[in-house]
């Protein structure tokens, strides 16, 4: 039986550690762009906003949630432009979201 060298076995096993958490950064962003896309979905329905009134406070709630939703868009173009993420990421999981 041959065994692995330790020189060998500890950078293959850093970069295994490396991969497997920038698949859950990757993952942990595919979540916020779900939940992105729930407050738009709930911010878009004709019900919810002909019943808010402008100088309300769910009016004041929905402003701040769309504000966030701004925040965390900018924040994802950010981090797909400064990481491996669409390189690593399946298309397949970003196909579901209707963006």
């Amino acid at each position: 039986m041959r065994y692995c060298r330790k020189e060998t076995l500890i950078p293959c096993l850093l970069g295994c550690q490396t991969l497997l958490e920038q698949y859950q950064r990757d993952d942990n962003v595919l979540s916020l762009v779900e939940a992105m896309h729930d407050a738009f979905d709930f911010a878009d329905h004709e019900d919810t906003l002909n019943s808010i009134t402008p100088d309300s406070k769910q009016a004041q709630i929905l402003t701040l949630m769309l504000q966030d939703v701004c925040s965390c868009s900018d924040f994802i173009q950010s981090y797909a432009k400064d990481s491996e993420f669409c390189k690593l990421s399946s298309s397949t999981p970003l196909a579901g979201v209707n963006v």
